[in-house]
């Protein structure tokens, strides 16, 4: 196995091509490798040879939503350290909770905000 405090990685998660686009701009400058999936059912497809250091989520898309994703990842002993960030357009209160409650460590709404997101990346990368 790789030796990953040397690089951190981030998967981004979102089946907009707009907001994967946005999210790499910020994420680039920091020096973080990025990873995409365009579903849940990607992700955990890419999540069985990859171990990133921390995963951002959209909750809404096709195929797999980011919670059902959420539930998969933890389930798995190998994964579920993984830090899972949501980052969503969802300002509902009830799936706040329910983020927090299937284990994310944060919830951005979208538009992100670039210090924002920037500031939960150092808080929750695993090195950090």
């Amino acid at each position: 196995m790789e030796d990953d405090s040397l690089t951190s990685s981030v998967l981004i998660v979102d089946d907009s091509a707009l907001n994967i686009s946005y999210i790499s701009n910020i994420i680039e400058p920091m020096g973080h490798e990025i990873h995409v999936a365009k579903n849940g059912l990607q992700a955990l497809k890419i999540l069985k040879t990859l171990r990133p250091s921390i995963i951002l989520m959209d909750i809404g898309m096709p195929e797999m939503s980011g919670f059902e994703c959420c539930q998969h990842i933890k389930k798995y002993k190998q994964l579920a350290s993984i830090p899972i960030i949501f980052l969503t357009g969802s300002h509902d209160e009830a799936d706040k909770v329910k983020a927090f409650s299937l284990g994310a460590k944060a919830y951005l709404t979208k538009p992100v905000r670039v210090k924002t997101l920037e500031s939960e990346l150092e808080e929750h990368m695993p090195w950090a």
